[in-house]
């Protein structure tokens, strides 16, 4: 794991030019993983996309966080699909952040605010099946795989086979 200063806070919209900096250094690889990225073309969209998170945040149907490391902005993490005490999760890391351990040290902050403070029974993490690095995360951090839904993630080119992982609250 990394040495790094690894802290979650509440998105605000004054994060928009460094998280934007941060998806156009690395657009062609986020997008291929992660259809938002391909849409996500100046630091206005992102402010649109930030303030969209706050009302989700605000009516308790998303969690979210922006990753910062070392007081900079690194990516975000966040639960999703909130309902009947499951959530999804969601990561991403800019390009430099990468490989240092620090999305899992990311994740065991949010399964402890999935787990202990909203009270919730499973969390899941989908990953395109040929996004290695998003599998292992799942893998290292123990989550069950579950099964591969087939022709699940849309892509720039049609659809992606997606592995579901899954960790129970008892698990944590």
């Amino acid at each position: 794991m990394t040495q790094a200063k690894i802290e979650l806070r509440s998105p605000n919209v004054a994060d928009a030019p460094a998280l934007f900096a941060l998806i156009q250094q690395d657009q062609a690889t986020l997008a291929r993983w992660l259809p938002w990225a391909a849409t996500t073309n100046s630091v206005a969209d992102e402010r649109i996309f930030l303030r969209y998170c706050q009302g989700r945040i605000a009516d308790k149907q998303l969690w979210l966080a922006v990753i910062w490391v070392d007081q900079h902005p690194a990516g975000m993490i966040d639960l999703h699909n909130l309902q009947d005490r499951h959530a999804d999760v969601g990561y991403w890391l800019g390009r430099d952040f990468r490989g240092r351990g620090i999305v899992s040290d990311s994740l065991a902050q949010v399964e402890a605010v999935g787990f202990d403070q909203l009270n919730l029974v499973k969390l899941e993490i989908l990953a395109a099946t040929g996004n290695h690095p998003s599998r292992q995360v799942a893998e290292r951090n123990h989550y069950h795989l579950d099964g591969v839904l087939r022709q699940h993630i849309p892509t720039a080119t049609g659809f992606t086979d997606a592995a579901v992982y899954s960790k129970l609250a008892t698990e944590h």
